[in-house]
């Protein structure tokens, strides 16, 4: 397992930046212990991260004001484990400069889609793995590279580097998501989490506050990382679970809403409905809900406002 990880883009100070400093953030919030650093192709030496970097990545409570950009050199490369770009032509260039290491070279992208698959399984090249590049454009912009590069940081500590703590994620269903919580638990362990199912444990009518109570105490008790309950439309399950103090449980029903409640709820149970949403876009839900992490500032003024509410 890669225990050295270099990422690389054209200055050094927008992508591989943020890959460096989120990859050593989320590899010390799962305990795991990774050497991370970035370079540039065409970096100056000494130059600061861009302004919206640094506040995209301020935006997740990381500070990477002290970050200073480094040409790349054949020390760097011969040094780490894994080198992973942002673009097709940095990897062809990584290529040219050492092609002794190219089976450590990978886009970023790429390598996550690897370990998504398995490594014994094909995955194809023709699949768009640009991280586009935001210098010069909006906050937005860095944003959007700032959650693709987030996403696949994720996964590259939940697959690739090994020895360390998986999300544990604590899901229930009733009756009306049983079929569904099946399939939800076999995909989220095919995804590198820990997963435990707290029932049912059969298509018989139950009541769904018998099973959004467990899941939600042992969310609070720190047992599990996050909770998913499923039942017909999620509406019941969302209604109890909200009953518990310190539980925001959200009903989602598309992907945008599913990152948001993360994002600027901090959301620590996911409610769906088992028999108004397919398992394809409930699946997709569960990922943009999982690789979103609360942006915290102004939200999470409005979340301290949520609990002192009587």
């Amino acid at each position: 397992m890669a225990k050295s990880v270099l990422f690389i883009c054209t200055g050094n100070t927008c992508r591989s930046v943020m890959a460096e400093y989120l990859l050593r953030h989320r590899a010390r919030q799962a305990g795991v212990e990774v050497e991370v650093r970035s370079a540039g192709l065409q970096a100056f030496p000494g130059d600061s991260a861009t302004e919206h970097a640094l506040k995209a990545l301020a935006e997740l409570g990381i500070d990477a004001a002290g970050h200073r950009s480094r040409p790349v050199n054949p020390q760097l490369l011969a040094e780490a484990d894994l080198i992973l770009a942002m673009t097709a032509r940095h990897k062809e260039e990584l290529l040219r400069l050492a092609p002794e290491l190219a089976d450590r070279i990978f886009l970023l992208k790429e390598y996550a889609e690897m370990l998504a698959a398995g490594q014994e399984q094909e995955y194809s090249l023709e699949n768009n793995y640009e991280i586009r590049d935001p210098f010069g454009q909006s906050l937005e912009a860095y944003r959007e590279a700032r959650r693709e590069i987030d996403e696949a940081v994720q996964l590259l500590l939940a697959r690739g580097m090994g020895g360390g703590s998986r999300m544990r994620i604590a899901v229930g269903a009733d009756h009306g998501g049983f079929q569904a919580k099946g399939a939800v638990v076999e995909y989220l362990r095919s995804k590198g989490y820990e997963v435990v199912d707290f029932g049912t444990a059969s298509p018989d009518s139950c009541d769904y506050p018998d099973i959004a109570q467990p899941v939600c105490r042992a969310v609070l008790a720190g047992e599990y990382d996050l909770g998913i309950l499923i039942c017909g439309t999620g509406i019941g399950m969302s209604i109890a679970a909200n009953r518990i103090p310190g539980i925001r449980a959200a009903l989602c029903g598309d992907t945008f809403s599913a990152r948001m409640a993360r994002e600027h709820n901090d959301a620590n149970v996911l409610c769906l409905g088992g028999r108004v949403l397919g398992l394809g876009l409930m699946l997709d839900i569960i990922d943009a809900y999982l690789q979103g992490s609360f942006l915290g500032g102004r939200h999470k003024t409005r979340i301290e406002k949520i609990e002192q509410m009587n």
